[in-house]
């Protein structure tokens, strides 16, 4: 128990670095970074919650510290609240036991008696990931920013920071709360450039999370946020204390302008009935003429719908309107105007408590279907004004495109047959829908028909027909006659695509190719990529089967992933892997990501840690393959894959070109000799080999190259002096010439009969020096090739010449036919099947035999474990050997203590005060200066 509890003491040094930067020592990767938010910590290779507390695994040879006690607790830095992990012992919280003789029980950190129960307050009380009541009944949030919000932006020195937004600019915000992230879209108005940083603050304006939205001068490599104009992410794992300021609307959310903060919008995330239902969208501003409003603004959130009476519903959250002495009761206009200007309906609503930030307004009427199809092509102004001032406060603003960034997408499944595909659609800036169709199958065939349908009812109505555009395996376009008939539908998940072929018709249910159900799916991460990827059939599975996949790279060189499958029919979970190439090359080396698990057709994520520098040149410049393997049988079965062609890496993520041949550069030529980064595996004539293989050049047969650690050699053969006897004729053979002496050598098709030696083939008659991995060609020992219509054999001699030989005695001869020595020295002869030198194969067995005798894994090299009583100091990725704890293996088990830090270690040995016995050094120093303060000896 004191050896447990000394290893505790020991190891709060290091754990006092994992504070330092939420992160353990101990379980470091190389050249792996994890992604370290301010809202959470990281742990090794584990993402902690705020507030979450756990019992630190340390792995091996420490492993799990059950007397230690971690959290990830908020800390403040100036104006920012991050997180941190802070870590304590907790062994004097142990109960006193009651027995004569407590029992410490495998797991736990305190002693029991026998038949007590362990203390249940002491075990890992991270709490479990169960859907919480707040994502049931708070999804859809909004936020009006404008410069009149009631958040005081300050300063690390706590001071009012000046706003100087001259240009009167304004946004707009939605927020969708999903499985415990908030994704968040915004308009802003088009005379300001894309903000540069996103900012997550509480009501005194502490920054809970910042997100950088864009590069320099506001780009973004996003097709999607560039053809709608909107502003789109996800704030990930909400900590629980942040879901309760969100739920309780105490959220708010600012916009900043360029890297020295130009100028900042912000606004308060609240929650708005209207939002469930939203279709449209309005971004109002100051209308043009108005000299008073500057800091005002306004959102619109609109519905309608087509049933027997068209209707619309109009909800504007706004402010600005007020005059000063307005302060109960004050009405404001509300008109919607065509784009000729001609009122379509104009109503006064009272506003009974005017605010300065926030004020809300809603009416419902009804409208001409001709007013809808002007509604869904942008062409509505939607206007709100005081009665007092009309002219001089008003907000005004068009009717868009839902402020959400959403997409639709599907997979194209056949009732029958074997055409596959996948679907996917947005709505632009100007309210066009964007359509994006792949048929998979067809061949040289056309559909005869590809159709968009309301399926929400029984007529199944066919809404619009996209046949024309199909070209190549594809149907693209962009279709700018939009009616709300497709839009609700599309909105509420009853739009599908079909594809036929032959006389179809919808109401008589004639063969349909392929169809699916638009899904409304959030604009994030993954699906911020240009385009999704189809997943193909690989092996035996049913001819339904697809799959389609959104895979993006983000500027933080996170890697995002999301993967949708149907018609498997697998009862099991599945695994999904990248599997990334430097280029198609035979033996090409691969790099494998295990990307997760899928249950139940669909699997999104992200990787916790930042992609390698050789993973991120492979995915920009290579080739990868994503698969779907079947985790239940023999070999892993890959069930669907893509061929990724080219993933594209933001340049930030790039490392810089260097003057090595390292593969999975983009200047790479195929013909060239080159090293590749994984595991020391090497590059030449077209193909890849793996580290300690030997191959025949494709260049030169005579030439014989080695692969030792990444580092490519080659050596040309030496043909040792011939001379054909009487009798026999000389051949020019594969690389030196050859004696053959009679068509012995032949077979009966007039072939040559040939020698197997070292993995290579050899003629008859033909003499050749071996080559050996470690030195090349030797010189010393001559082989002839004996291939003969009843036998095939290789004769070896080694040469006994001053060179070769030394210290034997001279002159030495060799047979210049059969390598046998003359005289009485003995022939060295040995056949083809000698075993052949494998150092990687014999290091293998040399471990193997280790851990037989009761040796200990090594963590750092499975090929060097340590033997059984051998002592070590265990070795920490990124400090080193650390020689304060010693390790010793014992019988496979391996034990490891500290050497107690006594006071008389600390008054004499510099190195402990130093380095191991630091803290408890200190301790002892202080409680003398304490001791001789009260005057005791």
């Amino acid at each position: 128990m004191a050896m447990a509890a000394t290893v505790v003491l020991t190891l709060f040094a290091i754990l006092a670095a994992v504070t330092a930067r939420s992160k353990s020592p101990l379980i470091d990767e190389a050249d792996t970074r994890m992604v370290n938010k301010a809202a959470e910590c990281v742990f090794g290779s584990q993402i902690k919650d705020l507030g979450s507390s756990w019992i630190p695994d340390l792995g091996p040879p420490i492993n799990v510290l059950y007397c230690t006690r971690c959290e990830c607790v908020k800390t403040q830095r100036k104006k920012r609240i991050v997180a941190r992990v802070q870590c304590r012992s907790i062994k004097e919280e142990c109960p006193e036991p009651t027995c004569a003789e407590p029992k410490l029980e495998p797991g736990n950190c305190c002693k029991t008696c026998p038949g007590e129960p362990s203390n249940e307050a002491l075990q890992d009380i991270i709490p479990k990931n169960v859907a919480e009541e707040e994502e049931k009944n708070s999804k859809h949030y909004a936020a009006l920013l404008t410069g009149r919000s009631s958040l005081v932006l300050r300063n690390d020195d706590n001071k009012p920071i000046p706003n100087d937004n001259k240009n009167n600019v304004v946004a707009t915000g939605r927020f969708n709360f999903h499985r415990r992230s908030l994704y968040y879209s915004f308009y802003i108005s088009d005379r300001a450039a894309r903000p540069y940083r996103l900012q997550f603050v509480d009501p005194d304006a502490n920054i809970l999370e910042e997100i950088t939205l864009s590069e320099a001068g506001g780009s973004v490599n996003s097709v999607y946020q560039n053809a709608t104009r909107k502003v789109c992410g996800v704030w990930k794992r909400l900590p629980r204390d942040y879901r309760r300021l969100l739920k309780d609307e105490r959220l708010f959310v600012v916009l900043v302008w360029g890297a020295t903060n130009e100028f900042m919008l912000s606004g308060q995330i609240k929650r708005y009935a209207a939002l469930d239902t939203e279709l449209f969208s309005s971004l109002m501003e100051p209308a043009p003429g108005t000299t008073s409003m500057q800091g005002a603004g306004g959102t619109g959130i609109i519905y309608t719908s087509t049933s027997l009476t068209p209707s619309i519903h109009v909800a504007i959250v706004f402010n600005g309107l007020f005059e000063a002495n307005e302060t109960k009761d004050v009405p404001v206009e509300i008109t919607l105007m065509d784009e000729r200007k001609i009122p379509i309906l104009k109503e006064i609503r009272i506003v009974s408590k005017p605010a300065l930030d926030l004020n809300l307004v809603e009416l419902s009427t009804v409208v001409s279907g001709p007013d809808l199809r002007s509604l869904t092509r942008g062409r509505l102004l939607l206007t709100v004004a005081s009665l007092s001032r009309p002219h001089s406060l008003k907000l005004v603003g068009n009717i868009m495109t839902k402020t959400t960034c959403e997409l639709f997408q599907t997979l194209l499944v056949p009732p029958q047959g074997d055409t596959t595909g996948l679907a996917w659609m947005y709505l632009n800036n100007e309210g066009y829908l964007v359509y994006n169709i792949q048929i998979d199958g067809l061949g040289h065939q056309k559909p005869d028909l590809i159709v968009l349908s309301d399926m929400s009812t029984k007529r199944k109505v066919e809404l619009l027909d996209i046949t024309s555009s199909y070209h190549n395996g594809w149907a693209n376009g962009t279709q700018d006659k939009i009616t709300p008939k497709i839009i609700e539908p599309l909105y509420s998940g009853n739009l599908w695509v079909s594809v036929a072929k032959g006389n179809y018709s919808m109401t008589k249910g004639n063969f349909t190719m392929a169809k699916g159900k638009l899904v409304p799916k959030l604009v994030a991460d993954a699906r911020d990529a240009p385009a999704p990827i189809l997943l193909r059939r690989e092996s035996n599975v049913p001819s339904s089967a697809v799959g389609l996949a959104w895979i993006n790279v983000d500027n933080m060189c996170n890697l995002h992933y999301d993967v949708t499958l149907s018609g498997l029919g697998h009862p099991g979970p599945l695994d999904v892997y990248l599997e990334m190439l430097p280029m198609i090359a035979p033996g090409a080396p691969v790099i494998p990501r295990h990307l997760g698990e899928i249950v139940g057709g669909n699997l999104d994520g992200s990787t916790n840690d930042i992609l390698r520098r050789e993973e991120l040149r492979r995915l920009d410049s290579g080739v990868a393959f994503l698969k779907i393997k079947d985790k239940s049988s023999r070999h892993n079965l890959t069930l669907l894959a893509a061929t990724l062609k080219q993933i594209k890496v933001p340049a930030t993520c790039l490392p810089q070109l260097t003057d090595d041949n390292n593969v999975g550069l983009s200047h790479l030529d195929a013909n060239e000799d080159n090293m590749a980064q994984n595991g020391g595996d090497c590059f030449h004539g077209g193909r890849f080999y793996t580290d300690e293989a030997s191959w025949t050049s494709a260049l030169n047969p005579c030439e014989i190259c080695v692969c030792r650690n990444g580092q490519i050699k080659c050596d040309t053969a030496k043909c040792p002096p011939l001379n054909c006897p009487n009798g026999q004729r000389l051949h020019p053979g594969d690389c030196c010439p050859v004696c053959i002496d009679n068509d012995d050598s032949f077979n009966d098709d007039n072939t040559p009969r040939r020698c197997q030696f070292g993995g290579r083939t050899y003629g008859h008659g033909a003499r050749f020096h071996p080559y050996l991995i470690q030195t090349g060609f030797d010189e010393c020992i001559w082989c002839t090739c004996k291939a003969t219509r009843n036998e095939t054999e290789v004769q070896c001699a080694r040469i006994q010449n001053e060179k070769c030989c030394p210290t034997c005695n001279h002159p030495a001869v060799v047979d210049s036919m059969n390598g046998s020595m003359i005289g009485d020295r003995p022939r060295d002869a040995f056949a083809h099947h000698r075993p052949h030198h494998d150092p990687i194969q014999e290091t293998k067995l040399r471990a193997a035999k280790i851990m037989s005798e009761g040796g200990c894994e090594n963590p750092n090299d499975s090929l060097q474990p340590y033997k059984n009583q051998q002592v070590y100091h265990p070795v920490i990725a990124s400090l080193g050997e650390y020689k304060c704890v010693t390790c010793k293996c014992d019988k496979g088990v391996t034990k490891c203590e500290r050497p107690q830090c006594t006071r008389e270690m600390c008054d004499k040995s510099r190195k402990a005060r130093r380095v191991c016995c630091k803290r408890d050094c200190i301790r002892y120093r202080h409680k003398n200066k304490n001791q001789r303060a009260k005057g005791i000896r």
